[in-house]
């Protein structure tokens, strides 16, 4: 008789035995795609109304920059019914960069120049913002604070005076580039610095050993007779025994 043949079988409830698949592990992934990934750059766009088409030519060639981590602000985004100072003022103490877009409407805008520029210079003061100035039309920008810094397009050259403005906002995207670039050095470097150590509280004196009570001396009486421990032998005064 042929003995049948022995099949080996799995034991019941064991759970199948996972293949490795294709790739990486998903942790290594995650990593990997963390380490890619770029921290948010956060622009606040300032411009006078009458300048619309303009700041929307610009939103243009930032799309590149979009698609990259950096997101732009300007008044537009804020919804109906929502205070105008009070989001603007948030916006701008969010932001990274500010960008200005100069002409002779925005300098004679109060609100553009005394207000949403100044508090941009004095963020930039502090070291909280880079603040980037572009000349759209020709203005009186340098007899401005604008004047001690170096403007966009290339040597403050107004947009207008470029044989094309496709030109003129692309190189006005490159400068902003370039900032966003050392804004995103700023936050690697600060990333990287260790957290500053708390002053260690002062020890406290160890408090002297206690001391062990001397014993007690024997105690005098007045008749000059030493006593022993709480009692005391009388002087006799003739009463008692004989």
């Amino acid at each position: 008789m042929r003995a049948r043949a022995r099949t080996r079988t799995e034991k019941p409830g064991a759970p199948p035995k996972a293949k490795p698949g294709p790739g990486r592990p998903p942790q290594a992934t995650a990593t990997a795609r963390a380490k890619t990934e770029k921290p948010e750059v956060r622009i606040f766009v300032s411009y006078s109304h009458r300048d619309a088409d303009a700041r929307a030519r610009l939103e243009t060639h930032l799309a590149p920059l979009k698609r990259e981590g950096v997101t732009t602000w300007f008044d537009g985004d804020m919804n109906a019914g929502d205070k105008l100072d009070t989001g603007i003022a948030r916006a701008l103490r969010n932001a990274h960069i500010f960008v200005g877009l100069l002409s002779p409407d925005y300098l004679a805008s109060n609100y553009c120049w005394k207000i949403e520029y100044k508090r941009a210079m004095g963020r930039r003061a502090n070291g909280t913002m880079r603040v980037v100035a572009v000349v759209l039309r020709p203005c009186d920008w340098k007899s401005t604070t604008a004047a001690g810094f170096k403007l966009l397009p290339e040597d403050g050259k107004e947009v207008t005076r470029w044989r094309s403005a496709d030109d003129a906002f692309l190189n006005v995207a490159q400068g902003i580039r370039r900032v966003v670039a050392d804004v995103r050095k700023g936050m690697a470097t600060a990333a990287t610095k260790p957290a500053p150590r708390k002053p260690a509280s002062p020890k406290a004196a160890p408090k002297p050993a206690a001391t062990q009570p001397s014993a007690a001396k024997p105690k005098t009486s007045r008749t000059g007779m030493r006593t022993t421990g709480s009692t005391a032998r009388k002087p006799s005064n003739g009463r008692g025994k004989a």
